[in-house]
This record gives C-alpha cells, structure tokens and sequence, in this order.
C-alpha cells in the first residue's frame, strides 16, 4: 500500500464528515451526561427552596432632585494599621514562610 499517494477528493470529504460527526456525536453524549448530573444533583441534594409567589412591587415614589452638597476635605490618615493587617493577611493566605513586603495600599472605589 502506497501511503505518499494522495487520498481522492471524495475520500477525504468523507474522512471529514465522519470527523465531525463523532466530533459532535462526543459533545452531545457530554451534554446528556452533564444535564443528568444536574438532575441528580438538585433531586438528592435537597438544597432547593420552594420558590414563594412574589407580591406585586409598587414603583419607588420619585425622589426631587437635592443640590450637591460640598465634601470637605478629608484629612490623610495613617495607613500603617492598615498595612500591618494586609501583610498579616497576605502571610496568612501564603502559609509558605516566603518573606515579602508590601510596597503600596491603593483605595479603590467600586
């Protein structure tokens, strides 16, 4: 048998459809497998709440617009404590006796 010689166009095209076919024939039997694994999962695992009717909410009243009011500054605080319990949380977290230090605290606002 010669393996260098090129397969005919019909060959190969059916070589891919057969591909694709156990291809998608794999996803589906995962898919089945997946959603059984759910429904014994929510049937035995008794961690579902019975879902009660929901009253019917009335729209917020609307609130009139106030004027904003002028921050005043805020003094800068001491962020040493701060620090102090970010390491200590960090060496906790690692429990590897690596040694660090923390260069920088940044506030951020979510």
């Amino acid at each position: 048998m010669n393996t260098t010689a090129p397969l005919p166009f019909t060959d190969s095209l059916l070589v891919m459809l057969i591909g694709m076919a156990i291809v998608f024939g794999g996803l589906a039997v995962l898919i089945g497998l997946i959603k059984l694994l759910i429904g014994v999962t929510d049937r035995f695992g008794g961690k579902k709440k019975k879902q009660q009717p929901k009253a019917p909410v009335a729209a917020p009243a609307r609130i009139p617009a106030q004027t904003p009011v002028p921050q005043a500054d805020v003094p800068q605080q001491d962020d040493s404590e701060l620090v102090a319990v970010i390491t200590a949380a960090i060496a906790c977290m690692l429990d590897d006796n690596q040694k660090f230090i923390v260069r920088r605290v940044r506030r951020i606002s979510i």
